[in-house]
């Protein structure tokens, strides 16, 4: 009996699929941690769309640095759904 194993190549990249997940923003306190809710965007939404998002995101850290007077330092975070596309076989 004979086997044969074959090697498949994958490729990683972006999920633009209807059922893929939506992207995210959330701004992310560097001090404590916290985030704020994550502001879902549709695949293949738009540049304008995207920064609106941003910013919605970004009212976030108002709330917060009202109740945390000394944190100063936030990050956005992004959030994309990827996939493995398989490519050929070797």
């Amino acid at each position: 009996m004979r086997e044969v194993h074959g090697v498949r190549r994958f490729t990683v990249a972006l999920d633009t699929e209807p059922d893929a997940e939506p992207v995210t923003f959330a701004m992310q306190c560097v001090v404590c941690g916290q985030s704020g809710r994550p502001v879902e965007l549709a695949s293949g939404a738009s540049d304008v769309e995207r920064e609106a998002a941003r910013r919605r995101a970004a009212l976030w850290v108002k709330r917060h640095r009202d109740r945390n007077r000394e944190h100063f330092t936030y990050r956005l975070v992004e959030t994309s759904p990827y996939r493995l596309v398989p490519g050929d076989w070797r």
